[in-house]
């Protein structure tokens, strides 16, 4: 942001030097030249202000950040200002050169940020809006700008998915519904997907907007926040060719402690006897397995490496703004089988064809390539190692396929976990085109015409393959399997942009209006087989039972947008927007939906009476009000579509029939949040110190959910109608303090945020079960209560021997306890019960960067409290229903002879079900993660100066590591649970199923600037 405004403010000094050279001093004693520098990159900044202290006369630095001015003598002090820097004075004395290097001024540097349509003074910013910066977004060795998110803005809860290149949940205040709940990103002015693609070393800012204030502009798809990201643009000024490269290692950080062969053997015999069924045959006699101990975690976890190359090309003159680079990103899972790698392209220019016209673009073209975790049988490769046999061999050569799974003999089926990552191909390749051109025409002062065209373009290509093999009696298929799908998204965007400022003495008026299309199509193909007779073939050629199947989706939004920004002597500030959206997603009846939003300020700093407190630099009371959309329902459900795969036995033979399969609703319409948001800022000791506070309530009315019909009406499906209501609220606090000055610099920076989700209304929608597992729902929806609460019976203790429950009949000594809630003396699906929630009571992070002499060092924290994870992990390594491996914990099981234990009896089949969903399986899910710790070193620029004859300007080394502690008492793999594939996001988030684990890195690297 700070090269943003100096080369915006050279640009505008240009046209009209502050300090004109007709100013300066005749006939004076001596000439003094220099170069002025900032002192966060070293980069050379043109349109510094360079004044001889008291009096007028003075000049400008030049492209290069040169300066040449007479002062009258020896005891002339230079006064060096430039806007969002700290202001020099520096006496000449005897010196005919002076170079300096100018320090950020924080209570400036964040004057400008990015809003919808535009940028405004951070000072007239009257909604909730978080910044993040270029720098944090590259600290973390991540792949996708969502991930650099978690922990820098308060109220925006990031959960990574672990596995390479999988898109990570963002929510932010909140969830408003149970559908859709991402927010819109924007990127460089277009809404559009695809985060993977785009290279987080392109991005200048991101900023997150959270209230109407901010997101109304966005309307129809903006209640759940909106991502603006901005990429990184050329800047007046000489070629500067950067690049930052880095390589490292990553490594599990934590793995089970599982049962050892001999336990295995021990405990599987007691598991099927209390069963009252046999032993497997291989029990008695291992054979040529007798000295086979497997470390299942030990062959599926690995050192991966992690590596990203990034080059950029930027500079510029009065004319011309250019903005070039290459980046390649590779990083291999921590588990076999996985990994993601992307090569990206990006170009942004800018040409001043006149003083009335400029012309630019932005583009980015990127390829991608993500190995996914295979998921077969219904389970994940984690679920597959903890409960694989540790007798089992991992490779036979002598079977087809070269693996080793357990035979009927071992009385055991988990299929081999290596087998699936190495035989089993699951690859998403996917190519993006997301570019815009722009034309700017400012015909008179004040006024500017923007025509935008945008695009997005997405190609993808899964390709799924799996050979024949046999690995063992329940692990093996006698045909090669082989699925194609190709994709495409196309999403072209037409803007039409009007603005106007003017100031009339103490009044300035900002206007907007905007008239845009967008249109969205999507379509696949999908093409499966068999093939019986090779392996070597991997296509749709040849095989049998070939099946195809295509889908088409289109979908079209036209916008209206008007907004007005006005303040009184920045003191008393005023906002208000209105949106007009049209859909082709909703009903007839209901195609068109406002957006309006009002918002107000009041500066309290900058009044008379507040003069006095020198200390105060800042003090900014807020408040917005405001409604947002969300039209990501789904497509084409508000009609009655019809189903054609049916089938009517006619005389004898069948014939194909088809029929409508849920009712039409002509009235459908948008998911709407009425926003409200109070804010306080403020900033202490010239802004040293900073903060802000932030209280919010948002009310989503309209939710959509299907409404319950008699069976008598014929339909399969329940129509959809707009019946939920649902509230957010919480409040954040966002504080840091810096210490520019000095040998030793540092600044630290927290941030926290509370929600409260509830469920108010349900309307006459149904109430909503989440996924299942082992026929019991594991998330509930029902008034009253958040969205998707874990749900299930509570545990209460064993059963002791002389005890007997009644309403528990097939219990036995041994056994859990549950509670009868309902007190009717039968344990039974009306006794389950809310069980925790997976959304945290407190989000935090906590940031503290410093820098000694050429020495920086940075340390990033960040966490969630009072959050509940429902662990169905423990269901396999602690459930003890049939034979396979288990987690050590199973030692400590009740048996006659130890009984003080909270670990039921091990017995094959569960006659009491003591593994259904219940409070034995949910956890506490806090944790407190040191994110990321760097150190680095920027070598001298006086000695590089003299190593490289001037063509390196910057050299800096640094060390980095992420994700080195994690403080948590979560037993499972790692406490950050997104959702599972396949899995409904909004109602199968925290459940950990076997999630793939967070890695631990060790990164070393290099930044070069010529």
């Amino acid at each position: 942001m700070g090269r943003i405004l100096r080369r915006l403010v050279f640009l505008l000094m240009l046209g009209n030097m502050l300090f004109p050279q007709s100013l300066q001093a005749q006939n004076t004693s001596r000439k003094v030249s220099g170069t002025v520098k900032s002192s966060e990159d070293a980069e050379t900044m043109p349109g510094v202000n360079v004044l001889v202290k008291g009096t007028t006369q003075g000049t400008a630095t030049d492209i290069d950040g040169n300066f040449s001015i007479d002062v009258p003598s020896e005891n002339s002090v230079l006064v060096i200002s430039f806007i969002g820097y700290r202001t020099l004075e520096v006496r000449v004395g005897n010196q005919t050169r002076i170079d300096v290097n100018l320090e950020p001024d924080l209570s400036s540097l964040s004057e400008v940020v990015v809003i919808g349509y535009g940028t405004q003074e951070r000072a007239k910013v009257t909604g909730a809006i978080s910044s993040v910066g270029a720098d944090q977004i590259r600290e973390l060795p991540v792949p996708n700008l969502a991930s650099a998110l978690q922990g820098r803005a308060a109220g925006v809860l990031v959960t990574n998915a672990g596995a390479p290149g999988t898109d990570p949940i963002v929510r932010i205040r909140g969830i408003g519904t149970v559908g859709n709940n991402d927010p819109l990103y924007v990127i460089d002015g277009i809404p559009a997907g695809g985060l993977n693609q785009i290279n987080p070393a392109d991005i200048a800012s991101i900023e997150v907007l959270k209230d109407a204030s901010a997101a109304a502009i966005y309307g129809s798809r903006a209640a759940n926040g909106v991502i603006l990201v901005t990429t990184k643009k050329g800047s007046i000024g000489k070629v500067k060719v950067t690049l930052d490269s880095y390589y490292g290692t990553q490594s599990a950080w934590k793995q089970l402690d599982l049962l050892n062969r001999d336990q295995y053997i021990a405990f599987g015999r007691e598991l099927l006897a209390n069963g009252n069924q046999p032993a497997p045959q291989r029990f008695d006699d291992l054979g040529e397995l007798a000295n086979v101990e497997t470390d299942w975690q030990g062959e599926m976890f690995r050192s991966a490496p992690i590596q990203d190359h990034n080059l950029n090309i930027s500079g510029g003159t009065e004319s011309a703004l250019y903005n070039v680079s290459f980046g390649y990103f590779a990083q291999d899972g921590i588990m076999r089988g996985t990994g993601f790698e992307r090569v990206s392209f990006r170009t942004n220019t800018e040409f001043k064809i006149n003083k009335y016209v400029n012309v630019g673009q932005t583009l980015t073209v990127a390829y991608s390539d993500r190995a996914n975790e295979p998921f077969t049988g219904g389970r994940s490769q984690l679920e597959h190692m903890v409960k694989q046999v540790p007798y089992i061999p991992v490779r036979d050569a002598t079977r087809l396929g070269g693996f080793r799974s357990p035979d009927r003999v071992d009385g055991s089926d988990p299929e081999n976990p290596v087998l699936n990552a190495e035989l089993r191909t699951n690859r998403q390749q996917d190519y993006k085109i997301l570019g815009t051109a722009y034309l700017d025409v400012m015909p008179f002062e004040g006024f500017r015409y923007r025509f935008l065209v945008g695009l997005d373009v997405g190609i993808g290509s899964n390709d799924q393959y799996t050979p024949r093999f046999f690995a063992g009696d329940f692990n093996n298929q006698a045909f090669a399997s082989i699925s194609q799908t190709k994709s495409t998204f196309v999403s072209p965007l037409f803007s039409n942009q009007f603005s106007y400022t003017k100031t009339i003495q103490k009044h300035t008026f900002d206007l907007l209006g905007v008239i845009e299309q967008q249109t969205f199509k999507n379509t696949s193909l999908n093409g499966t087989g068999q093939n019986f007779l090779t392996n070597d073939v991997r296509v749709l050629q040849g095989v049998q039972n070939q099946t195809t199947t295509s889908n088409e989706i289109n979908y079209a939004l036209i916008s209206y947008v008007a907004r007005i920004n006005y303040d009184y002597d920045q003191k008393y500030l005023f906002s208000a927007s209105v949106r007009r959206d049209g859909g082709s997603r909703f009903g007839p009846n209901n195609k068109w939906g406002t957006f309006p939003s009002i918002s107000l300020g009041w500066r309290i700093s900058q009044e008379n009476f507040m003069k006095s407190a020198t200390w105060l630099s800042d003090l900014k009371i807020r408040g917005s009000y405001g409604e947002t959309g969300n039209d990501r329902i789904g497509d084409y459900v508000y009609q009655g579509t019809i189903n054609s795969n049916l089938f009517y036995n006619f005389d004898g033979s069948l014939q194909g029939g088809s029929t409508i399969s849920a009712l039409a609703n002509a009235n459908l319409r948008w998911e709407s949040t009425i926003m409200k948001n109070i804010g306080l800022d403020f900033g202490l000791f010239s802004d040293r110190f900073v903060g802000s506070l932030e209280w919010f309530d948002n009310t989503t009315e309209g939710m959509i959910l299907g409404v319950p019909i008699p069976p008598s009406l014929g339909f399969d499906g329940a129509p959809v109608a707009n019946v939920g209501t649902v509230n957010n609220r919480g409040l954040e606090l966002t504080i840091g303090y810096r210490k520019y000055t000095g040998d030793f610099q540092f600044s630290i920076d927290g941030n926290l945020g509370t929600v409260k989700n509830e469920l108010v209304s349900l309307g006459i929608g149904n109430t909503i079960f989440g996924p299942g597992f082992q026929g019991d729902p594991l998330t509930f929806t029902e008034e009253g209560r958040p969205i998707a609460y874990f749900y299930g019976w509570l545990a209460d203790g064993l059963i002791q021997q002389g005890e007997s429950v009644p309403g528990q009949p097939n219990s036995a000594p041994g056994d859990i306890r549950f509670r009868d809630l309902n007190n009717d003396g039968v344990i039974n699906a009306s006794d389950r019960t809310f069980l925790g929630h997976y959304l945290p009571d407190l989000t935090y992070g906590l940031n503290f960067s410093a820098n000694y002499k050429n020495f920086d060092f940075t340390m990033f924290l960040q966490g969630v409290h009072g959050n509940e994870i429902f662990n169905n992990l423990r269901y396999h390594t602690e459930g003890m229903t049939r034979l396979f491996n288990a987690s050590t914990v199973v030692l400590d099981r009740w048996t006659p002879t130890n009984t003080n234990t909270d670990v039921p009896r091990a017995v094959s089949g569960d006659p009491n079900r003591n593994a259904r969903a219940s409070s034995r399986f949910v956890e506490d899910g806090s944790y407190m993660r040191v994110k990321n710790i760097i150190l680095g070193y920027t070598i001298p620029s006086t000695a590089l100066t003299q190593w490289t004859n001037g063509y390196v300007s910057r050299v800096r080394v640094y060390f980095q590591t992420q994700n080195p502690l994690t403080f948590t008492k979560y037993t499972g793999y790692d406490p950050e649970i997104a959702v599972r594939t396949g899995i409904n996001s909004s109602l199968g988030t925290g459940i950990d199923y076997g999630q793939f684990p967070a890695a631990r890195t060790f990164i070393g690297g290099i930044q070069f600037t010529f």
